[in-house]
């Protein structure tokens, strides 16, 4: 019914215009590759530098990724990480070792693998080994070069690491892999007053494993009628060779079933402490009091903690394992299914650690120590933990311990470890005497180490960059074939980024990856941000020692207005060594897209001098001239061009569209994605709604205020949206369908300024 208005009168009424239930949150870009640490394939979201190297390790110009997070993060808030790892591990054949006889049995001291010079695929079955004297040992052969001499004592300086190194990538061809050296000190008046040093070859090492998390020992519950139950293990969030020595974790505060804990289950603390901490200054990141194992308590451990293996496919499929969200931004907990041990147990101990080196007899690998806090089990400090020794003479020997694990490896002559080692009787944690259930509960903590972690790939392949990325090797990663291992782990990381409907972002990059050296890994991220239709990828085309010929028939080779690409690569200042380091456009560039959106919007160029100065670079590896930046743009190559006191500048912003449109143009392609990203959430909430009028209404009345507001701010000359009975006609409602008609026309850039100035004679006239 009409309003009708019959008296003169001012009259008020209220349209609600919005009806933006929730519009597009904070999107950011997406970086791809290799990281020192992390979760992999799983993307995780941002927002400071400190959250970043928390997560991933401090910024030391590793990788290019670290350094594209870093740049981009002090312009945006926002930046998904997916980091690759090896998908395929390695098998290090014949590995061989010393071995010290003596006193206390036959023991390897020391082992050996092959680096990046020599070949694991080989080992070092051709090698001679000739015993000089007491300690040292000489090496001949040609897998590790002639009369290599060494000893196995740390006094001596000419010791395994002095000589060897442990670095994988070392100038030998062999390095070391294990060397306990307090086994050696133990073992040097026996060697000097002629104990045996014996050389053998070792069983190949099966590492032929995909990346994996750290995790602990499973935690044990007292003896129960002779025998000892699993309770639960950590495993860290992060995963990779490092993940073994990022953190510890002690068990403390236990309380036993009964009147020690008030309930009928035990209770006890959890602390996530740093790895490198002391117990008397402890650093401790998580702490969790009160912890149970009753599944229907509030502090049930895997509540508490959290239990959920996320993994993702690679069809980028994501697949949950667990029932508990992770609360902890460090580790996360598996539990053994309480029907599978009594509720009276409580986490009392733990079982023996893998040794980190395959061996015919496991017996021969030293073992671990394992402190049992103090000897007289009368000290009530609360700075002594049992278990794991981080600190004092054995660290060193226990550190060995901290490393992947190969599949063949065994536990050898470790052994489970419980408390009633430490205490003079167990039963005293749930004693009636106060005082003496005060002395056991500070007796009874210990602490739990980190091994097993792995990166799913060799630590001798080296980490190329620069002039020395090649098909088969950017940054560790072989990306030369379909089925080489890298590229299966940038497709499976590409793979999860399809996900749009779980990732959103706008911008993605893969620093490292070049069209030039490595075509199916650029190609596959082209097609992904085509199919999203809603991010732009920011890629490199060419090498550092490719010419700009090069690049712009590599930009010839793909038609796409979701990918811009630049030349050359820049100069900027690496964190690591405070030099400056060639890196390729795409760890920079993403910095100028951030900044023009923050200072601007998306439909803005990110070129030229206000916007398209490229912070952190200090140079060019090619000064390119006016006609190369006219050769570089009719190829569809942005320049990167360095002006005298101006800086170093993006001058262009085509994408590599070949038909000459408006979507040639990367601002106006960033404006279609921002568009569409806007339209497609707040359109979300229209599905299964009537397809009325009403409905119409609303979604003119959410999207003409949103292209208003960029018609305002430059970005569109004109619009017009259409959704009404005119394409809404009864056949198209009768499909169940909601249509919509966009019309945009985008605003030009002025990319090409011409200027006439014209002379005149005398006397002429000027005409207004």
């Amino acid at each position: 019914m009409a309003e009708q208005i019959v008296s003169p009168g001012v009259f008020t009424r209220e349209n609600d215009l919005s009806f933006i239930q929730q519009g597009v949150g904070a999107i950011g870009g997406a970086v791809i590759g290799p990281f020192k640490q992390g979760p992999s394939f799983v993307p995780q979201i941002v927002n400071t530098q400190s959250e970043f190297e928390e997560q991933f390790g401090r910024v030391d110009g590793t990788f290019y990724t670290e350094q594209t997070v870093q740049s981009y993060l002090r312009e945006s808030g926002t930046v998904t990480i997916v980091k690759v790892s090896g998908l395929e591990g390695y098998e290090q054949v014949d590995p061989f070792g010393i071995f010290i006889s003596g006193s206390e049995g036959r023991k390897l001291v020391s082992s050996f693998h092959s680096t990046a010079q020599g070949d694991e695929t080989v080992g070092f079955t051709d090698n001679t080994f000739v015993y000089i004297s007491g300690s040292t040992f000489t090496l001949e052969g040609t897998d590790v070069g002639v009369n290599v001499t060494a000893s196995v004592l740390p006094s001596d300086p000419n010791d395994v690491l002095s000589v060897f190194g442990s670095s994988a990538v070392g100038g030998k061809n062999l390095y070391t892999y294990t060397y306990f050296r307090q086994l050696a000190r133990e073992s040097e008046d026996d060697l000097v007053s002629g104990s045996t040093l014996e050389e053998a070859s070792l069983p190949s090492q099966d590492f032929t494993f995909q990346y994996q998390a750290a995790h602990t020992p499973w935690v044990e519950s007292q003896e129960i009628a002779g025998e000892r139950y699993r309770l639960f293990r950590f495993h860290t969030l992060s995963d990779g060779n490092s993940s073994n020595t990022l953190y510890k974790v002690a068990i403390s505060n236990i309380r036993p079933a009964g009147t020690a804990s008030g309930t009928d289950y035990a209770t006890f603390t959890v602390a996530v402490r740093r790895f490198d901490d002391t117990d008397r200054r402890p650093f401790t990141l998580e702490t969790y009091n009160n912890v149970t194992l009753d599944p229907s308590s509030p502090n049930y451990i895997a509540r508490a903690i959290g239990d959920m293996n996320i993994n993702i496919d690679d069809e980028g499929k994501i697949n949950e394992d667990g029932t508990f969200r992770n609360i902890s931004n460090h580790v996360r907990v598996e539990v053994v299914d309480d029907t599978q041990f009594p509720i009276t147990v409580a986490p009392l101990g733990h079982s023996a650690y893998y040794n980190t080196v395959a061996l015919d007899d496991h017996t021969e690998f030293p073992v671990a120590t394992l402190s049992t806090g103090s000897a007289d089990n009368t000290s009530t400090d609360q700075n002594t933990h049992s278990g794991f020794v981080f600190e004092g003479d054995f660290r060193v020997d226990n550190q060995q311990y901290l490393k992947p694990v190969p599949d063949n490896a065994q536990s050898g002559s470790n052994e489970d470890f419980g408390l009633e080692s430490v205490l003079e009787d167990i039963n005293d944690l749930s004693s009636t005497d106060a005082e003496t259930r005060r002395t056991a509960i500070a007796q009874a903590k210990f602490v739990l180490a980190f091994q097993g972690g792995f990166d799913g790939k060799s630590p001798a392949i080296t980490v190329n960059k620069g002039d020395d990325i090649v098909g088969a090797n950017t940054q560790g990663f072989d990306l030369l074939k379909a089925d080489s291992d890298g590229t299966l782990g940038y497709l499976q990381a590409i793979a999860t980024l399809s996900n749009q409907d779980e990732w959103d972002i706008n911008l993605i990059v893969a620093p490292g990856v070049t069209r030039f050296h490595h075509p199916i890994v650029f190609d596959a991220i082209v097609d992904m941000v085509e199919r999203r239709g809603d991010a732009f990828f920011v890629g490199d085309v060419v090498g550092s020692d490719q010419t700009m010929t090069n690049a712009i028939d590599q930009a010839a080779e793909v038609d796409s207005s979701y990918v811009g690409t630049y030349y050359p690569w820049v100069r900027t200042i690496d964190p690591g060594t405070n030099r400056q380091i060639p890196v390729p456009p795409s760890v920079l560039i993403p910095a100028i897209y951030a900044s023009n959106d923050r200072i601007a919007a998306e439909w803005f160029a990110p070129a030229g001098l206000n916007r398209g100065g490229i912070v952190g670079a200090v140079g060019v590896l090619d000064r390119i001239s006016q006609q190369d930046r006219d050769d570089l743009y009719e190829g569809k190559v942005n320049p990167i061009a360095s002006f005298p006191n101006q800086g170093i500048v993006a001058w262009g912003q085509k994408t590599l569209q070949d038909r000459p449109s408006a979507l040639d143009r990367i601002n106006v392609r960033r404006l279609l994605i921002s568009s569409k990203k806007f339209i497609a959430s707040t359109s979300r909430f229209l599905v299964f709604e009537q397809n009325t009028a009403t409905t119409r209404n609303r979604f003119l009345n959410t999207v003409n205020p949103f292209f208003e507001s960029i018609q305002q701010r430059q970005g569109l000359f004109a619009f017009r949206v259409v959704m009404d009975e005119s394409n809404n006609t009864p056949d198209v409602v009768d499909r169940n369908i909601l249509k919509g008609s966009i019309f945009l026309q985008p605003t030009r850039t002025a990319e090409f300024i011409v200027i006439d100035f014209n002379v005149l004679p005398t006397g002429a006239t000027f005409d207004v």
